[in-house]
């Protein structure tokens, strides 16, 4: 049994699916090359094909077909050179896209309703795609089969998991079976039952995988196996995994932070495929910087690239820059485990909301549904930028692992877009604001069921102080639907002094319990054929007296609501963030950790706690790398805030990139450090007692 999956943090991956010669012949592929290239990128876990998008193996296979440019068992000659350089063996295997199998047997393929064969959607690449409900399942695991007993892999990455919509006969006749109807073909049909579809789909990819845990462990129990994009995933999918492995889809920093979250104690790895651009390379500080970010947040750090030639050479400047970037993380790499994040605010994170406001459909391809995500992951998102931005510590926190006492160790929780609120998320809520804790939701979160059936009122109205009425659609082809009339309250301090506007989602709700800090104010006009202002949206009349923002104070806490979609809303309303602002700085008191800085959002942090140590880690980054395309000048550190309710401080030291002593000053409510000026990343020690 390998354990290095947990102790890799420099990955890599040759991505060179490689269709037959002329176009890729291969034929000065070189193992001697290779060795150089890895030591040159200073990896220490190699992602290696064995199976490619092409359906070809990289090893003598007798179920498939090795790639016609290969006169050797390319794995077995690898495989000693990664033992002799310390390096983890991750086999890659492509489980959906495979041209050569749905070549050879066309009715292995993913058919459309029409019957043609679907293909990968790229606008480049136009794979064939295997359906596992037809004989390709047993072609697939016996490939598989062969590849852990003859080269015994550290680890196992499943590329192209999912499942994607197929017609073929045994997937119409498995969902009939189960639903006791047809598998619907339109898009009135798919919508009307994308509850169901969906489910089907996710069960098919879930009874696959798990035919693969039994075949690939029955040789090897010890073998770690995960999938591509492994945190998209619903959470009884995840639980299967041995470690996490997912492509950003939110930026390198968000995107590790959410892989970290939904995989608690399992080694997630990020995998950036854009640091790179083989032939037009991005500056060194990029490579740099996405490591660092991707580490920060908790994660191995991977990158993949284009970087071997159609002949079998490799792109050795590639080999260089990668190197360049994990030279710096060999120098951190003993400060990233054993620790645990530190957090103010939770953000809810909920597989069944994430279903139940999809937009409704079901995009044919796996991995472009997975990709696609949901209102609820926009929600997330929302959310995650904000708390980011303001430099509070935050965490994604699945609703399943929410729980009374777990709540407790939160300032505030947040539901963005949390449609379905359970009974029992309901009472850890209930519980959590009577303590003293402060929620903030908005929008539609608690108002329909596990079913996406909607529900009558919130399913949190004694919570929230008010009481659903209905949507008011009145503006909803306007850009905005209406306008805030703030009250004169100092929670809206670094809000521009406006009238802001609000989403097309626009909810009616009569305050019961609550207060209202906030009215709609009505556009003068809904857009329509003949009605209309100017070139934008209508503007605002006078203010009405339907609560936009109500404010309940529960128990000894606080929950703030908004009747809008405030979550989903801050890519493109400007004062979202400033309006959660004051909501915190009001309501959110003794915050444990909090940088306060120059430049919030080009510096970001994450702290971490390491209680074998007493130490508190924290990473501070500075993302101009990335928002300038290299250049990174020197910028301001700002000052960490620590709570001393919560921490008793000792003293505090820089740990990367350089060793020395940093100053702790003593304040009436805490202790405050003022952080050097730094480039691209730096570390920082709190030690407590």
């Amino acid at each position: 049994m390998s354990d290095l999956y947990q102790k890799t943090y420099r990955g890599y991956l040759v991505d060179h699916h490689s269709p037959d010669p002329p176009v890729v012949t291969l034929h000065k592929l070189d193992a001697g090359e290779y060795e150089a290239f890895f030591r040159e990128s200073r990896i220490n876990t190699l992602m290696l094909y064995c199976k490619d998008h092409w359906g070809v193996t990289y090893y003598d296979s007798k179920i498939g077909r090795r790639h016609p440019g290969l006169d050797k068992d390319w794995i077995a000659e690898l495989r000693p050179i990664l033992a002799r350089n310390g390096i983890e063996f991750n086999a890659y295997y492509s489980i959906e896209y495979d041209s050569l199998a749905v070549n050879t047997h066309p009715e292995w393929s993913v058919l459309k309703a029409n019957g043609e064969q679907l293909k990968c959607a790229s606008p480049i690449a136009k794979w064939g795609v295997g359906c596992y409900e037809t004989g390709y399942r047993s072609y697939v695991l016996e490939q598989l089969e062969e590849i852990v007993s003859m080269h015994r892999p550290d680890s196992l990455f499943l590329d192209i998991f999912g499942k994607s919509l197929c017609y073929c006969d045994p997937c119409r006749s498995k969902f009939q079976n189960r639903y006791g109807m047809a598998l619907p073909e339109d898009e009135a049909g798919l919508k009307a039952q994308h509850q169901h579809v969906g489910e089907f789909l996710e069960d098919c990819a879930t009874g696959m995988y798990r035919d693969i845990l039994r075949v690939v462990k029955g040789i090897d129990p010890g073998l770690k196996v995960t999938i591509n994009f492994a945190a998209l995933y619903h959470k009884e999918l995840r639980d299967l995994l041995d470690y996490q492995f997912t492509e950003p889809w939110a930026g390198n920093w968000l995107s590790a932070a959410y892989a970290r979250d939904t995989a608690i104690g399992q080694y997630p790895q990020l995998g950036p495929g854009d640091v790179s651009e083989v032939y037009n390379y991005r500056p060194e500080n990029v490579y740099k910087l996405a490591a660092a970010q991707i580490a920060a947040q908790g994660c191995r750090v991977f990158m993949y690239s284009g970087s071997q030639h159609t002949d079998g050479t490799l792109e050795h400047e590639e080999a260089r820059r990668v190197g360049s970037a994990y030279a710096e993380v060999a120098k951190f790499e003993s400060l990233l485990n054993d620790r645990t994040p530190v957090a103010d605010i939770a953000i809810v994170q909920s597989d069944v909301s994430a279903k139940i406001k999809s937009g409704d459909s079901i995009l044919p391809n796996a991995i472009g549904r997975l990709k696609a995500g949901s209102r609820h992951r926009e929600g997330v998102l929302g959310a995650m930028k904000i708390c980011d931005r303001l430099n509070y510590t935050w965490q994604i926190v699945p609703e399943q692992t929410l729980t009374k006492t777990s709540a407790s160790r939160y300032k505030a929780i947040i539901l963005p877009n949390v449609y379905c609120v359970s009974d029992e998320l309901a009472e850890v809520l209930d519980e959590y604001v009577r303590g003293g804790g402060l929620l903030v939701s908005a929008g539609e979160s608690g108002l329909f069921d596990a079913e996406g059936r909607p529900l009558e009122d919130f399913r949190l109205a004694a919570l929230y102080g008010c009481r659903y009425v209905r949507h008011d659609e009145r503006y909803s082809a306007n850009p905005w639907s209406g306008y805030l009339q703030l009250n004169d309250s100092p929670m809206w301090k670094h809000v521009p002094k406006t009238t802001p506007p609000v989403s097309p989602l626009r909810l009616k709700v009569e305050a019961k319990e609550g207060e209202a800090l906030a009215a709609y104010i009505d556009p003068t006009v809904p857009i329509t054929a003949t009605t209309w202002v100017n070139w934008w949206s209508p503007p605002p009349r006078e203010a009405t007296d339907e609560p936009a923002i109500v404010r309940r104070s529960h128990g000894a806490g606080t929950v703030i609501y908004a009747a809008f979609d405030l979550f989903r809303m801050e890519s493109e309303f400007h004062y979202v963030t400033p309006l959660v602002q004051g909501i915190f700085e009001s309501n959110l008191s003794d915050a444990k950790m909090r940088l306060v800085s120059e430049h919030p959002g080009t510096v970001g942090f994450v702290g971490y706690d390491r209680p074998a140590e007493k130490a508190l880690i924290v990473h501070e980054i500075s993302h101009l790398a990335q928002l300038t395309q290299g250049e990174a000048p020197p910028i301001a550190g700002g000052t960490l805030k620590l709570s001393d309710s919560w921490k008793n401080i000792r003293r505090a030291e820089l740990a990367y990139p350089e060793r020395k002593e940093l100053n702790v000053r003593r304040v009436s409510d805490g202790y405050e450090i003022d952080l050097p000026e730094l480039t691209i990343h730096q570390i920082v020690k709190v030690y407590y007692g």
